[in-house]
């Protein structure tokens, strides 16, 4: 019995290996982003005045993402933003600079930094990721269309990242 329990073990293990690896290899190594994502801030953001007719505020969104093509890149995943905002009223102009944090249904997550700079398109990156998205590089640019909500108090954007992906060692 103990030869059948130990062939059994290993037989086991060796199934959940190959099923990692299959999972794994399920995600192409390189290709392109299509992301359609929502973000809504929580709570809505409060700008101070820094001086210089300029304000300055904190921004913490919750987010969703879906990859046009279901590629797992970015897929089905909710996330967090935090960012740091300012203001410049009279040129019309705000700046943007802060951190995302994406995860699947799995608990794998990724991460990304954005800068939304005026003059330039909002660019964000992906930096790497954990379980199926370690080594996990992408550049993205973004588009941000604000959405007219029927509740008071509640902000929404609709939003499009679009780029290329890759998958770099990380050893």
């Amino acid at each position: 019995m103990t030869i059948s329990h130990a062939l059994f073990a290993l037989s086991s293990i060796a199934a959940v290996l190959t099923a990692t690896t299959v999972q794994a290899q399920s995600i192409p190594p390189e290709g392109p982003v299509s992301v359609t994502f929502t973000a809504t801030p929580i709570p809505l953001p409060k700008s101070m005045p820094i001086g210089a007719g300029k304000e300055f505020d904190l921004l913490n969104q919750a987010m969703t993402a879906t990859n046009d093509a279901g590629n797992p890149v970015l897929n089905n995943m909710g996330g967090r933003c935090q960012f740091s905002r300012l203001r410049d009223p009279s040129a019309k102009t705000v700046e943007v600079h802060g951190f995302c944090t994406y995860v699947d249904k799995d608990g794998d997550q990724t991460f990304e930094q954005c800068d939304f700079v005026p003059g330039q398109p909002n660019n964000c990156k992906i930096t790497g990721g954990t379980g199926k998205f370690d080594g996990l590089q992408a550049a993205l640019v973004i588009t941000i269309n604000p959405l007219k909500g029927n509740f008071d108090g509640i902000s929404q954007v609709i939003g499009h990242k679009k780029g290329t992906y890759k998958f770099v060692k990380t050893n």
